[in-house]
């Protein structure tokens, strides 16, 4: 009997063992899956960390290459767009909106929404970001609810608009603040059908995408003054002399098969060195911005009008004969010399007389040089038929 029960009660020592063993064997490996399955799990995550670097590096120098290449910054902004909804994981749609020069929001670039959104103009304070923010911009934001949050704080039109195009049909958005020179100028946004599409990794991408687009913008910006202050004089605001030369020159060119007639008129203010000694060069500017304006208000679309340089200025009427020209320069003369300038500074007033001479292409001349010599001398021929600027007292 007592050999039953040791019997016995060694089987169930041995049975309780291999239960422990068992149990601590499967106990380890649970561990063990569980550290496995967390370091696949990190594995992946720095994967598709790692890919996304690769990804973000391939855009930057991309989006580097085309900004020297592309003129047009609605087209640079799109690409940005495109590129950013390629790498932000859950990105499905973009768009971004960009202050007009009465500071309205406006699409510059959409992508996966209603073009109709391009014709949308928005108050600053209509924007996501405003509203998420009260206008004090910290870097790029997730928003969800999309749909209340613009049902909030849009005009009732705005809203009726955006919801017809079906443009409030995200659910989430990460959306950041486009600054230039500290102010701000517009946001990036990109939306996912989804809720919580976006996370925190999320943001970094985010604020190297608004970096780029505010960099095509000021790059934009830089070229658009560069291009006016190769074409344009600075004070008056008229075309200047180099641009004038090239325009001159083409309009030679494109008329030498069928001779139609263009006319060059040389101008000068009369006693403009007068002014400036007397008054000082503000007053001198100001006679000249007032030349220019006066003058260019009496011109045709097809005519072309520029400052020559100093108190010279030249214009050029197309397909015009001498006759009307010179009706013309009559009519424009007696316009302008009527008239009285207030001097800054000075509480003066004083007339602005000027002479001019002209000549015709292709009967006269057919050489720009030549055409500009000629109106030249029969300008300082007429200047000693007006009398000079003379300050009324």
């Amino acid at each position: 009997m007592i050999n039953k029960n040791v019997f016995i009660l060694f089987y169930l020592s041995i049975i309780i063992l291999l239960l422990g063993i068992i149990f601590f064997i499967s106990y380890g490996f649970h561990k063990k899956m569980k550290k496995v399955l967390i370091t696949l799990n990190q594995h992946n995550s720095d994967s598709m960390h790692l890919k996304n670097i690769l990804q973000l590096q391939e855009a930057m120098l991309e989006i580097s290459s085309y900004m020297t290449k592309i003129n047009s910054l609605n087209e640079l902004l799109d690409m940005i767009l495109k590129k950013a909804i390629e790498i932000i994981p859950g990105a499905q749609y973009g768009s971004i909106l960009v202050l007009n020069e009465v500071g309205l929001l406006e699409f510059k670039a959409i992508y996966g929404f209603d073009q109709e959104l391009f014709k949308l103009k928005l108050k600053p304070t209509e924007c996501y970001q405003w509203r998420a923010t009260s206008g004090h911009f910290t870097g790029p934001i997730i928003i969800q609810n999309i749909y209340q949050l613009s049902k909030d704080f849009m005009t009732e039109n705005h809203y009726t608009s955006m919801n017809e195009m079906n443009a409030l049909d995200t659910k989430s958005s990460i959306s950041a603040p486009l600054l230039v020179d500290g102010e701000f100028f517009g946001s990036i946004n990109i939306d996912s059908s989804k809720t919580n599409a976006f996370h925190d990794d999320d943001i970094k991408l985010m604020a190297y995408f608004a970096d780029q687009v505010t960099i095509a913008i000021r790059n934009h910006q830089y070229y658009e003054k560069i291009l006016y202050m190769s074409k344009y004089d600075g004070l008056t605001g008229t075309i200047n002399r180099h641009y004038f030369q090239e325009y001159a020159k083409n309009i030679i060119e494109n008329n030498k098969s069928n001779k139609t007639p263009v006319i060059f008129v040389i101008m000068d203010l009369n006693n403009f060195k007068i002014i400036n000694d007397k008054y000082g060069h503000t007053s001198g500017d100001s006679v000249l911005i007032f030349f220019a304006r006066a003058f260019t208000a009496h011109l045709a679309e097809t005519d072309f009008f520029a400052r020559y340089g100093g108190d010279e200025f030249i214009a050029v009427f197309n397909n015009c004969s001498s006759e009307d020209a010179a009706q013309k320069m009559q009519m424009i003369h007696e316009d302008i010399t009527k008239r009285s300038i207030v001097l800054p500074y000075e509480n003066q007033e004083i007339k602005c007389h000027f002479s001019y001479g002209m000549a015709e292409y292709p009967r006269e001349e057919t050489e720009l040089k030549n055409l500009i010599h000629l109106a030249d001398l029969r300008m300082y021929a007429h200047k000693y038929d007006y009398k000079n600027i003379q300050p009324e007292e």
